[in-house]
Order: C-alpha cells, then structure tokens, then sequence
C-alpha cells in the first residue's frame, strides 16, 4: 500500500496546497505555460480563482471546471509568505501583483524571500 501512495503524494499536496486567488489585471487563460499557444479565454481584472502552483513565470489554476495557466505576475491572492512560499510564491519583484510592502519587510524589492528563518517561527 505504501509504494502505491507515494507516487499520488504530489498529486494529493497539490490539490491540498489549492488557495483562492484573483488575476489583478485581465490577463489570458492558456492551456498550456507557452504565451505562443492559443488562449482558451481571456478573464476580467479581479476574476476569482484556484491556485494551484506557481513556478517561476506561470501558475496552475482552475476556474471552475476548467484548468489552465496564468503568468504569475497577473496572480494576487490574500496571505503572509509562509502560506504563499508552499505555492510556488517566493521572491516576489516589485512588478507582480502578490507583492506587497508588508511581504518585503527588508525593503529590498524582492517579498517572500527572507527564508532563512523556519517557516513555523514566522
């Protein structure tokens, strides 16, 4: 039973890591994470969604029923680092929508970075 599981763990993480997000501006909604592919549509500012993983340029999100990928810089969503680094949200610049002043407490342009400190301890 527990080789079984342990391939699914990922799979099951993910679904459990899954937070409620916004885009911030419209962006498009593409089926796979290539600004080249075809947008399956394109979503209004301030569009509620599931995030489901952010890598270093696009998110996994759903959308209803349907799944697809934003690029991360259109992707706000509420929170401190220690929940948005376990999604893929760290080292925030300036210019993405999750960054906030209060996610930068070293002022240097760059939120959910500081993780030398334990998660835990934040």
């Amino acid at each position: 039973m527990r080789r079984l599981t342990r391939p699914l763990l990922p799979l099951l993480l993910g679904a459990a890591l899954a937070a409620p997000a916004w885009v911030a501006p419209a962006t498009p909604l593409y089926p796979v994470p290539n600004q080249a592919s075809a947008p399956l549509r394109t979503l209004p500012a301030l569009t509620r969604l599931n995030l489901t993983r952010c890598y270093a340029l696009w998110c996994d999100v759903q959308l209803g029923a349907q799944r697809g990928w934003i690029l991360r810089e259109a992707v706000n969503l509420p929170g401190e680092c220690r929940q948005l680094v376990p999604l893929g949200l760290k080292n925030l610049r300036r210019s993405e929508a999750a960054y906030l002043a209060s996610r930068d407490p070293n002022r240097n342009g760059l939120a959910c970075d500081d993780l030398e400190r334990p998660l835990l301890a934040r």
